[in-house]
């Protein structure tokens, strides 16, 4: 496997990565698009359609992601008739789905953009409120966890779910200088998909991740070399890697 140090892969599915490949390749950088997740819609039960039709009945909304956005209006067939004042994306690319959608949140969580800093900036009593937390299978739950703790009534709603791609029939003869890793299952599926030299990826390649939790994650599955983003971005990954590369 041949090595470059403009090499970098990318593991976004597979319909998210033009942004950040198209960031890399105006930096300079070769990106290879290599999904480590597939999103696939869940079935539309009569309690998922039932619950997203009902959604004014909630205080808040909370979308822990872009692809959460896209589905549930799938699911609910764009019919967003009345939005809660309290709507609420987890970072500025679920902002910008519902914002293409006509839906405007009220709160955006700011950086690193995750649900300990969307904590901070949801009051601290949360009694008599009512949310909907609308998110992929699988996942944290603690946000729902604390908000409950805070007097709120927290239903959750999955609308989508994380797959193993069918990478295990590809391949390429380029190692990469740097990995991009957005997520735990991002890095877990990762290591699954054959052919895949695991050893040494972990000890040679860099592996940019979105927070200081994610590279714990990923030193204790034995990653050698961690570099974390500025903010949970794109943007921000490419500044990592551009900032790593002058020194």
């Amino acid at each position: 496997m041949q090595s470059n140090e403009k090499t970098v892969l990318v593991t976004r599915p597979a319909h998210q990565s033009d942004h950040l490949c198209g960031l890399l390749t105006a930096a300079g950088f070769t990106p290879i698009r290599y999904p480590t997740i597939a999103i696939q819609a869940v079935e539309n039960t009569a309690h998922i359609s039932n619950t997203l039709y009902q959604h004014s009945n909630y205080d808040y909304l909370i979308f822990i992601s872009a692809n959460a956005v896209i589905q549930a209006d799938r699911l609910i067939d764009h019919q967003w008739q009345k939005t809660p004042s309290g709507m609420i994306a987890i970072g500025p690319k679920t902002a910008d789905t519902l914002d293409q959608l006509g839906l405007k949140p009220a709160i955006t969580a700011a950086k690193p953009f995750n649900s300990e800093r969307l904590l901070t900036q949801l009051p601290s009593d949360l009694k008599q409120k009512k949310g909907l937390i609308i998110k992929g299978k699988g996942g944290r739950t603690l946000l729902a966890e604390q908000l409950q703790k805070r007097g709120m009534t927290v239903d959750t709603l999955d609308v989508y779910q994380r797959t193993l791609p069918n990478n295990y029939k590809t391949s390429h003869n380029k190692k990469p200088a740097y990995i991009t890793i957005t997520s735990q299952l991002a890095l877990d599926n990762l290591f699954l998909i054959p052919p895949r030299p695991i050893d040494e990826l972990k000890q040679q390649c860099t592996f940019v991740v979105f927070s200081e939790r994610l590279a714990r994650y990923a030193s204790s599955l034995d990653c050698q070399h961690l570099l974390i983003s500025h903010g949970a971005s794109d943007k921000g990954l490419v500044s990592a890697i551009n900032q790593d590369k002058k020194r």
